[in-house]
């Protein structure tokens, strides 16, 4: 078994979907399940999330969980442009593990991001300006790797992949081609942490499987997966801040699509209780019962006109969407953004999914245990694919 631990639930799925492709069972789930039949057990968290000592208490946590297991390796998802807690928790990790070094490989050169000389870019422009400069939790202000990853005194080497590598301590790695994703991959050794992005895991799941035959799906686990159809009733949660995504929305909503806005009397509400939901519950239910599918999301203009902690805003969608699955009437839920995937399934009860289709990058469909639920996940910044986005 392969084990993973992602710092966000789009990361987890993305993961599952690679694995995926390689005919390979896949369980995601948000606690460690030690009677998993799974191939690839991926554990999501929130981590991203969450403050340095907390995301550094759960990865120690989920990493002492997951060695009682003994899989053939254990992967650290993080985030390709390294928002989050990322030196913090692997220098935790790296005792459990009994590792000396980690090497962490973000880069993703098949979607244009890249690291060369120190520096991270994204389709040739230095990150910081790009939207991720407007990330609400991890603004990216600097395109210089120590600045993203806030060393503070983490010993951290920048390594070319040809270039010897230390003993111990946190390498990241270069790469500016799919090659170097491989020539990194295969440095790797028991010794060592493999931490990075999905490009990263996938040129480890090739060496992995080399000269083998690709290990059988565990169709049990998903035989019961509903094919996936464009008029299946559904609900879109977008939550993201990307412009590409925002202006989206906006351009469905200009021409009368069905798009409902978080209302404004609920931004302010202190309470959370299900009767804070119940008419805008109404209006998204009505939407889907007139056109199949509704989008709910959350205003540009919000925080403009009424500041308020994105943290606060993602608890208070994931409101409503509970509330109008409760009605028992969506079977197929879109979340774009993993914080919002998160604040969704851990307000819905959720904890257990079973990939069983990757329909573009990094977008992951998958069943829900004992539900006959579909959710399908992305990262923020990646597009829907325009089957599914077809209104």
């Amino acid at each position: 078994m392969i084990a993973v631990i992602a710092d966000d639930f789009s990361g987890a799925a993305e993961l599952g979907g690679i694995g995926l492709r390689y005919h390979l069972s896949v369980e995601v789930n948000t606690t460690v399940n030690p009677r998993t039949q799974a191939n690839v057990l991926i554990i999501a968290t929130d981590a991203r999330s969450l403050s340095k000592q907390e995301a550094v208490l759960v990865m120690q946590k989920i990493m002492q969980q997951l060695v009682a297991l003994q899989p053939e390796m254990i992967f650290k998802k993080t985030d390709s442009v390294l928002r989050g807690h990322i030196l913090a928790e692997l220098a935790a990790q790296l005792p459990i593990a009994q590792c000396e070094k980690a090497v962490l490989v973000p880069a993703n050169p098949t979607l244009g991001r890249t690291i060369q000389n120190g520096r991270y870019f994204l389709h040739g422009q230095p990150v910081h300006e790009t939207s991720f400069s407007e990330d609400p939790d991890f603004a990216i202000t600097s395109s210089v790797i120590e600045d993203m990853l806030q060393v503070n005194g983490h010993t951290v080497h920048i390594k070319k992949v040809h270039e010897p590598l230390p003993a111990e301590g946190i390498i990241v790695g270069e790469a500016t081609a799919t090659q170097d994703l491989q020539a990194w991959a295969a440095r790797i050794d028991h010794q060592t942490l493999a931490a990075g992005a999905a490009g990263f895991f996938e040129a480890i799941l090739e060496i992995k499987l080399a000269g083998k035959q690709p290990l059988p799906n565990a169709s049990d686990l998903v035989q019961h997966a509903r094919p996936f159809s464009s008029t299946a009733p559904s609900l879109f949660v977008c939550g993201s801040t990307f412009a590409n995504s925002r202006q989206q929305v906006q351009q469905l909503h200009a021409v009368g699509g069905p798009v409902s806005y978080m209302p404004e009397n609920i931004m302010p509400a202190d309470l959370l209780g299900r009767y804070s939901y119940i008419k805008w519950g109404d209006e998204v239910t009505n939407l889907i019962k007139k056109y199949g599918k509704a989008v709910v999301a959350i205003h540009p203009d919000t925080n403009r006109q009424m500041p308020v902690q994105p943290v606060v805003l993602r608890k208070k969608m994931a409101g409503l969407v509970n509330e109008v699955l409760q009605r028992g009437l969506v079977k197929e839920l879109f979340i774009e953004g993993g914080a919002t995937a998160w604040s969704v399934v851990n307000a819905s009860g959720l904890t257990r999914f079973f990939p069983v289709q990757e329909t573009g990058a990094g977008v992951v469909r998958m069943c829900t245990h004992g539900s006959d639920l579909c959710v399908t996940v992305k990262p923020g910044s990646y597009p829907w694919p325009a089957a599914m986005w077809n209104f």
